[in-house]
């Protein structure tokens, strides 16, 4: 289908198509110059000391969770709403994954859900920061320092979302984001992995290296007597790691990306008013809510609603209107996590409405007042077709 409206999508320049060229023109492809000045330029914008680039947000996940080393065993808090691969990540590591419910409006985990949820195994939290709206923050942390918790934050959907001037993804032991076409700042395809602490940093970067060593202040072999003297340190492996970064031709064009993001957040948060102007007359539809001191770099605009979701679903989508689900909705219900090790905190009655009557519309920058109205005015036809009131709030 030829979409109308799309839900996402990168806003690619000739900006950014002179960035690739001038990179592509060095003839190098490994990450390089490029590559360091956007680790530096992003971990700056957040606000923390190091950054380290991947190939994608499921991949910094990954490496961020890695870099902690946590005793295998040990139990990681995570909402139910959540992208798959924040579960796989915890698999991964040898970890177990602890659910807790999901709440209707933010789509993020509840702080009070959390403290049920610790046992003595309990070693972290991981805050997914849904369709960009941030969780609270001050309240996890608080929580995490009481019981000695690392807290990683998804910042996947969230870059340039903060809380009373903090960067989201600059609360946390360690956060990591995506920085794929769709989202907020693009590499194309890309991640990466944001901290203050440099053992973190380091750790994350040698995982990323295939394992080797990191931060060589000599390439001659000083630390391991298994391996000769004379051995290239730099080809020591120290971890067993992945083979998972970006190119430097991506960081080349991420760079570019990285000085638009106030621009970018000021055009959602325009569409996004304009479409929960229009939308909150309907109290069919359950409208978004954020923490006090939000101020939301919106990736899309989510929407529960009290009902069928698939006609309405069904009838956007005939016209030309792009969906999507909020995430995996409940990720326990899906097929691939049948078997698997996991604990269930509570009920998740939350998580299994937003399964079943959740979703998203686009609030992407590009998007015109006539694609807006056009949007909005299906939202109309389909409440008018199905004797739907509304109410002007």
């Amino acid at each position: 289908m030829q979409y109308k409206v799309k839900y996402g999508g990168m806003i690619l320049t000739n900006q950014e198509r002179n960035a690739l060229w001038k990179a592509i023109n060095k003839n190098y492809w490994p990450l390089g110059e490029e590559g360091k000045k956007m680790e530096h330029e992003a971990a700056k914008f957040l606000g923390v000391k190091h950054g380290v680039l991947a190939n994608s947000g499921s991949s910094a996940g990954l490496l961020a969770l890695s870099a902690l080393e946590l005793p295998k065993g040990s139990e990681v808090i995570i909402p139910a709403t959540t992208f798959p691969t924040i579960f796989n990540i915890i698999l991964q590591c040898g970890l177990v994954p602890v659910v807790v419910d999901s709440k209707i409006g933010t789509y993020n985990l509840d702080p009070s859900e959390i403290e049920a949820a610790i046992s003595n195994k309990t070693k972290a939290i991981i805050c997914v920061h849904a369709v960009g709206n941030p969780c609270n923050m001050p309240e996890i942390m608080k929580i995490a320092k009481r019981y000695s918790l690392y807290v990683i934050e998804d910042n996947c959907d969230g870059w340039g979302s903060s809380i009373d001037g903090k960067r989201v993804g600059s609360f946390g032991d360690v956060s990591f984001t995506s920085f794929h076409a769709a989202h907020i700042v693009s590499m194309g395809q890309g991640g990466g992995v944001f901290t203050n602490d440099p053992e973190i940093a380091r750790n994350a970067r040698m995982y990323r290296d295939w394992g080797r060593q990191a931060d060589l202040s000599s390439r001659t072999n000083e630390k391991w007597p298994t391996l000769p003297k004379d051995y290239d340190a730099r080809f020591i492996y120290e971890k067993i790691g992945y083979n998972l970064s970006p190119l430097e031709i991506q960081a080349a064009m991420g760079r570019v990306q990285l000085k638009k993001t106030e621009k970018i957040k000021k055009l959602r948060q325009k569409n996004f008013k304009y479409i929960y102007n229009h939308l909150s007359k309907y109290p069919y539809l359950i409208m978004p809510t954020w923490v006090e001191g939000a101020d939301v770099c919106w990736f899309s605009f989510p929407i529960t609603i009290e009902g069928d979701r698939g006609k309405l679903v069904a009838h956007l989508e005939k016209n030309g209107i792009e969906t999507r689900s909020m995430f995996a909705g409940n990720i326990l219900k899906h097929p691939a996590y049948k078997d698997v090790e996991y604990r269930q905190s509570g009920d998740l009655m939350e998580a299994n409405i937003i399964l079943t009557n959740s979703f998203w519309v686009s609030c992407h920058p590009s998007l015109t007042k006539k694609q807006l109205d056009y949007m909005l005015k299906t939202f109309d036809d389909y409440f008018a077709a199905n004797h739907v009131n509304s109410t002007h709030k």
